[in-house]
């Protein structure tokens, strides 16, 4: 494996981490950078894409006045259509769906661009979701159904063509394609079996296929099917190339990942085991198994969450969800603490590890490791907040105080929009106890002015007014 395919699966490891937590910037800066390194990888992309949805809460539009930010973009990418500079015309698509992950123009330029240096299958992705997110684009279709023939998917393509028809009922193009892709899938040996893929064009999902089932009754001449030709799945593949080469650790990796990414987690865990054994304990891969046990541990305290949401009366799924959201802190805290130690220059890591701490409200072990986080500026903001929280907890009130103040320089509501208001809480708290109403008041209209239902702000705002009044004589 050549060094950037290393560093893209570090990145990996780190962005599914993010993801675990939620932290979908994080996820979606780890994600890029394994774009950048393997930019064929079309599933590094995908689930790129897919966190940058999360980002923005799945809304459809992306980021607020996401036209206007993207006009300097869209200029780079005319600029570099006339130059045909394809590299550059894919890294700015990809930097437009930083604002706006939906736009299917941005989609269809990374298939375009990827086409042109022959990332055949990241442009088959892009197409694709250009012509999902635009369905009323003939453009689109068009260009799709060409690649699609062009790579022998005969039944897509011709899936494209008739959707074109169906919106220009006159195009006689598309009856000529649909009739030319029918006469040359017959003559393909019998149609489809030389495609690359059998796919239609589809916006509605069809039944997964079990790879590894389907490899294992191949192999025992049990299937109902033919087997997957080498390179239809990327699981049978590399079932295969470890049966082949057991000793080689990185298919193990590699399928470890792939599942990881299907959020198939117990079959990632078997992997790992196995990498494990196969690498004499090797610690990296030691890390990656602790992130699959730490990421089955949470979807079992989510799952008895759910169970308690829905009979709140029954003590015993209390007790089980107690149990486990503390077996899950426990382990987090153990992880993470030998982690820092192997990592010293992490300053994530010493952040997550912080906001363990925070959880479990152990305020002193918690505020050295955001002092330290707090150097990173990626960190600074939501460290400093920690901090305060941290300081005002362990009855240092004016160290907190000061923290606070300091995040707010650089926090926006819009960016940070937690962190902001619990900023601005915490000193509206401060002043009202010094008695500073003018001052306490200023914080807390500064939440209302972005959530009107903030906590117990409404609340505590009228009855200051309330106290001026009664001391005017109203």
């Amino acid at each position: 494996m050549d060094e950037r395919a290393k560093g893209a699966q570090e990145w990996f490891r780190k962005a599914t981490e993010a993801m675990n937590h939620q932290n979908w910037d994080y996820a979606v800066e780890c994600f890029t950078n394994c774009v950048r390194l393997v930019p064929d990888n079309v599933m590094y992309r995908q689930t790129r894409h897919g966190c940058l949805r999360k980002k923005y809460d799945d809304n459809g539009s992306g980021a607020r006045m996401a036209g206007m930010k993207l006009m300097g973009v869209r200029g780079k990418l005319k600029k570099y259509r006339m130059q045909k500079d394809w590299k550059s015309i894919d890294a700015a698509a990809e930097e437009g769906l930083n604002v706006n992950p939906w736009d299917a123009a941005f989609y269809f330029d990374i298939g375009e661009a990827n086409l042109e240096i022959e990332n055949f299958e990241v442009a088959k992705y892009g197409f694709q979701r250009a012509v999902e997110l635009d369905q009323t684009s003939v453009e689109y279709l068009r260009r799709y159904g060409h690649f699609l023939r062009e790579r022998r998917d005969y039944k897509s393509a011709i899936t494209c063509f008739q959707r074109i028809q169906k919106l220009i009922p006159t195009d006689t193009e598309a009856r000529s394609m649909m009739n030319k892709l029918q006469a040359e899938s017959a003559m393909d040996r019998g149609g489809y079996g030389n495609a690359e893929t059998t796919k239609d064009v589809k916006t509605e999902p069809q039944p997964a296929v079990n790879a590894y089932e389907e490899d294992r009754r191949a192999r025992k001449g049990a299937s109902s099917k033919p087997a997957d030709a080498p390179g239809e799945s990327v699981e049978a593949d590399l079932l295969h190339a470890i049966r082949k080469d057991a000793q080689n650790v990185n298919n193990y990796l590699k399928l470890a990942d792939h599942y990881r990414a299907a959020r198939d987690l117990r079959k990632a865990l078997d992997l790992l085991k196995q990498a494990m054994e196969v690498s004499k304990n090797n610690p990296d891969i030691g890390e990656q198994l602790e992130d699959v046990e730490l990421a089955l541990l949470r979807s079992e305290m989510t799952e008895a969450e759910e169970r308690v949401n829905r009979n709140p009366g029954k003590e015993r799924l209390v007790e089980k969800f107690q149990s486990l959201k503390k077996e899950v802190q426990d382990k987090e805290l153990d992880v993470f603490s030998r982690r820092i130690e192997r990592h010293p220059n992490d300053m994530r890591m010493r952040f997550e590890l912080a906001e363990r701490y925070r959880q479990s409200k152990q305020w002193a072990k918690a505020i050295p490791l955001l002092q330290q986080s707090s150097s990173d500026n990626r960190l600074k903001a939501d460290s400093l907040v920690g901090l305060g929280e941290c300081f005002v907890n362990d009855h240092k009130v004016d160290l907190g105080r000061r923290q606070f103040e300091r995040a707010l320089e650089g926090l926006s509501e819009k960016d940070k929009p937690d962190a902001f208001k619990l900023a601005h809480y915490y000193l509206g708290r401060i002043y009202e106890k010094a008695k500073k109403n003018e001052q306490a008041e200023h914080h807390y209209h500064e939440i209302l002015a972005v959530d009107y239902g903030y906590r117990d702000v409404l609340k505590r705002l009228e009855a200051m007014q309330g106290q001026m009044g009664d001391a005017l004589g109203d």
